[in-house]
């Protein structure tokens, strides 16, 4: 099973493995003979409940090895050279079968977790009433027991999800509160963008303010955190300029200035090195963090962009538009869009990826929501489902973490749930009095949460 593990595993012991659900992967945590602490991540896209979890874990040991013995081999200087912990091959072989029985039962409890059966019914656990104006955007943290809610009274609520109740109000902006969200997965802290043309770092657990993030001379209408630590923040406005600051400083690190009218998004790929800006001038942006400069952009839509998107790996990117159609853009060909979406017959509001990056959803002001297949080699994307059922616009739309479902929000006054693959409806959540106009899975997919300009979020279970 194991090929020769005793000389590999002298570099290496491994102390913990950390599990991702959606998408699939894993992380593992081991020590260097030098006592150096290492963590090497996998993403196993591809695992389903059929795969053969034994040469897959063979596979990820050996890999994790090999890249130990290659860093242990690396020439050091003679005053930091160290010779490994004597450890007879007995022990070695050992530490690496535990180690992998370790990897198959971590396999195999990911696998457990894709055959749980998806949950299709969901019932109001609570409803929250207490903003004063409509709600704008809402999210919840890693664990699905608070989440944020922003609003036009200025405030963003931290709330309790299973008693719905306010943690804490936090106050300070002079305008709406636009875009709310928590640096994932610590959720330790909170970023806010407001209307004010500031964006503010917040305490999850004490809701003090840490931080003001001033130089938007217009309405602020994105902010995230960087993804791999809260040390930074990107935020996007409506003055034409996307900006990067440093939380601990409240300094402004960069000014991206490229676009030409309202900037209406900015992402961070998945390890922080890009920024993704989307705008109303037509056109997305990639730019390079480290070099502060644009490395791309994306032309091709005729009307202003409505989102943008990368995929999970960072290999693709979708945008949306007002000019009725999405594009699938490859990082690694960015002179034309890779697949085109145009079958929607007026604007597209919003887009999102599935937790793997194998499907695409869009929605529009022609009341419907629409699945693509983005693994096909059509330059027109395949359309996988048709959601019809809305008697009004569609401003949101996102994934179940399983990919399974579909959550749209709308001005009709309902959200909704359809099965991807076949588009049928598969509950109405209704009793909202307004637009419903943001929804939210939880990270395990076991809540759902939605947000009106009733001035009300409803938690459903």
């Amino acid at each position: 099973m194991l090929q020769s593990p005793s000389n590999l595993t002298a570099a290496m012991s491994a102390t913990k493995i950390f599990l991702r659900y959606y998408p699939p992967g894993l992380a593992i945590n081991y020590r260097t003979t030098q006592g150096g602490e290492r963590l090497r991540h996998y993403d196993l896209l591809d695992l389903d409940s059929k795969t053969n979890v034994e040469p897959l874990a063979d596979r990820i040991l050996l890999q994790t090895l090999a890249e130990a013995e290659e860093e242990q081999s690396q020439p050091k200087d003679e005053d930091e050279a160290s010779l490994p912990a004597a450890c007879p091959a007995s022990g070695r072989v050992a530490n690496a079968q535990n180690t992998f029985s370790a990897l198959k039962q971590a396999l195999e409890k990911l696998q457990r977790k894709l055959r749980e059966p998806v949950k299709k019914k969901f019932y109001l656990h609570k409803c929250h009433n207490s903003h004063i104006l409509p709600l704008t955007n809402v999210c919840f943290d890693r664990s699905g027991e608070r989440c944020l809610t922003g609003s036009y009274d200025r405030t963003c609520h931290v709330i309790n999800t299973q008693e719905a109740e306010v943690e804490h109000i936090l106050t300070g902006h002079d305008n709406v509160v636009f875009s709310v969200g928590f640096n994932q997965p610590h959720c330790d802290k909170i970023v806010t963008g407001s209307f004010d043309g500031t964006a503010k770092v917040w305490s999850s657990s004490s809701g003090q303010n840490l931080c003001t993030f001033y130089g938007h001379t217009a309405e602020l209408v994105a902010a995230e955190f960087h993804p791999l630590h809260a040390n930074a923040i990107a935020t996007a406005s409506m003055d034409g300029t996307a900006r990067v600051y440093d939380v601990e400083t409240a300094q402004e690190l960069q000014t991206l200035s490229h676009h030409g009218a309202e900037v209406i998004a900015a992402r961070y790929n998945r390890d922080g090195q890009m920024l993704l800006t989307g705008s109303f001038d037509h056109t997305a942006a990639i730019w390079d963090v480290r070099s502060k400069s644009l490395a791309h952009q994306l032309r091709g839509h005729s009307a202003e962009l409505s989102n943008c998107v990368w995929n999970f790996s960072g290999s693709l990117i979708a945008t949306g538009s007002l000019d009725y159609t999405a594009r699938i853009w490859d990082v690694r060909r960015l002179d034309r869009e890779l697949q085109l979406a145009a079958k929607h017959s007026d604007e597209v509001l919003d887009i999102c990826f599935d937790a793997a990056g194998r499907l695409l959803a869009t929605c529009s002001s022609d009341c419907t929501a629409r699945v693509w297949n983005v693994e096909g080699s059509s330059e027109q994307l395949e359309m996988l489902s048709l959601m019809a059922g809305h008697t009004d616009e569609v401003s949101k739309v996102c994934f179940s973490p399983s990919g399974c479902m579909l959550l749209t929000a709308s001005a009709d006054n309902t959200s909704r749930l359809w099965l991807t693959d076949s588009g049928q409806c598969s509950q109405v959540l209704a009793g909202h009095e307004g637009e419903v106009f943001s929804c939210a899975y939880s990270y395990t997919g076991d809540a759902i949460l939605t947000a009106s300009k009733d001035n009300s979020c409803r938690f459903w279970r």
